[in-house]
């Protein structure tokens, strides 16, 4: 596949997590997250917000929580990756970060974007960096050991 272009995710992994785009693979949480969420902003601060602002605050943090699951225990190894789960917590996301995307488009530094983004966001770091070290963690089977166990089970078969 061509070189990596919007898909932060390993070569091995481009089929399940990424689309094609002219031939390129583009990840496809970021595929559905951004565009919305920008749309989200943008009718939030242009015409209207997507629900009553006495809400916002708390929809904000709620509408986080989701994706964050999904993502956390996906890189902590805690339940395999599922295409259908990702979108969907991924367009909730969508939601709440595009909502608070509006208040910083309207005050710079606002409160109600950058706290639940540190904190989520940092979630997800901690959950990447543990997951990825628990990876490199497992014993790695040589050749020999994949070829062993390959023809073992395969007379087991017949």
């Amino acid at each position: 596949m061509g070189p990596m272009w919007l898909a932060h995710h390993h070569p091995d992994q481009y089929h399940e997590r990424c689309l094609k785009v002219a031939g390129r693979p583009v990840c496809r949480r970021c595929a559905s997250l951004y565009p919305l969420s920008f749309l989200v902003a943008g009718v939030s601060v242009v015409i209207t917000a997507p629900w009553p602002a006495v809400v916002d605050l708390w929809l904000i943090w709620a509408l986080s929580i989701p994706a964050t699951i999904a993502y956390c225990g996906e890189a902590l190894g805690l339940f395999g990756y599922s295409a259908r789960w990702q979108a969907g917590t991924t367009l909730v996301a969508a939601l709440a970060f595009g909502r608070a995307l509006g208040y910083e488009l309207l005050e710079r530094g606002h409160p109600w974007f950058w706290s639940p983004l540190i904190v989520f966001g940092t979630m997800w770091f901690i959950a990447t960096v543990l997951g990825n070290h628990q990876r490199t963690d497992a014993p790695v089977a040589s050749d020999d050991q994949r070829a062993a166990t390959a023809s073992s089970s395969s007379a087991s078969v017949l």
